[in-house]
């Protein structure tokens, strides 16, 4: 009895692991989709000083989630996404629109690819 009973706990942990895990990716990706946007309107509209604020509020949200994140996709993964956030400050302005929209299609990429990679496992 006592084994049934450790089963039936160990089935309730891997389930709440497992929703925890999921819901934290989907609204990680969520919001950092949803800043990705707001950043490349906010310059594409000549407010150069909010995008860049922008950006490092989104550097500190995903500083916050990465370790969690890490415990649950491959830190390579995770390191990817970091980087292309890390240099979006540096195209911020109108004579780089063109370059800023590129590297936030990669930054893009690069989330849906690590909640694509994730949630393909289930």
């Amino acid at each position: 009895m006592k084994r049934l009973w450790a089963t039936a706990w160990l089935l309730v942990f891997l389930a709440g692991m497992v929703l925890a895990s999921s819901w934290l990716v989907y609204d990680t990706n969520k919001t950092l989709l949803g800043r990705l946007e707001e950043i490349g309107s906010l310059n594409d509209d000549g407010q150069y000083e909010q995008a860049r604020q922008a950006i490092g509020e989104m550097e500190e949200y995903f500083s916050h989630r990465e370790h969690w994140m890490a415990l649950f996709i491959k830190r390579d993964q995770l390191t990817g996404i970091a980087l292309c956030l890390g240099g979006l400050r540096a195209y911020v302005g109108p004579d780089n629109a063109q370059d800023l929209h590129s590297e936030l299609g990669k930054a893009r990429t690069q989330v849906e690819m690590t909640g694509h990679l994730f949630f393909s496992m289930f």
